[in-house]
């Protein structure tokens, strides 16, 4: 142990800063051997860390169709007045909503969008596989509406329409 008026980083030997950290926590809380409990407390971290990952994904999934909900309805109480002299009130807010999804879709899942300048500009039909949830639907309506302003109708399976919200 160091004395009251030592560094654990002077003297002959040099220690890792884990080391100092460890005896530096020793000496605030008063537990010898505090490194042993940091270790298990890092085995059981990384023992239960996929269980942790498995239920991280769809917690904020779900999250953010919450978030999604409740910032249309703000955006409808607060453009009230204005969709009396407006046609299209809801451009911010799909502007809004696109980048919250393509932010989540690139930053979680690294979701890239090619070929579309393959898509006619009339009307077209886009067919694709999506998982147990649609959300990859979603990455690709957002990225589409920021790349080209376009909306896309979609065709869905009776699930779609069973998503809380």
């Amino acid at each position: 142990m160091t004395g009251g008026n030592e560094s654990s980083t002077a003297g002959p030997t040099s220690m890792s800063y884990l080391t100092c950290l460890t005896y530096i926590l020793e000496e605030w809380t008063g537990v010898e051997h505090i490194g042993d409990y940091l270790s298990y407390a890092f085995y059981i971290l990384w023992l239960f860390f996929p269980l942790v990952v498995v239920f991280v994904l769809p917690g904020v999934i779900v999250i953010l169709f919450y978030v999604s909900i409740l910032l249309l309805h703000i955006y409808k109480r607060k453009n009230e007045l204005k969709e009396a002299y407006s046609h299209d009130v809801w451009v911010g807010a799909r502007e809004m909503l696109a980048t919250l999804w393509d932010g989540h879709g690139r930053i979680w899942h690294g979701y890239e969008l090619h070929g579309v300048e393959n898509i006619p500009p009339g009307p077209g039909l886009v067919v694709f596989y999506h998982g147990a949830t649609p959300v990859d639907y979603i990455y690709f309506s957002a990225r589409l509406h920021i790349m080209k302003k376009r909306r896309c109708s979609v065709v869905a399976d009776h699930f779609v329409f069973r998503l809380p919200g």
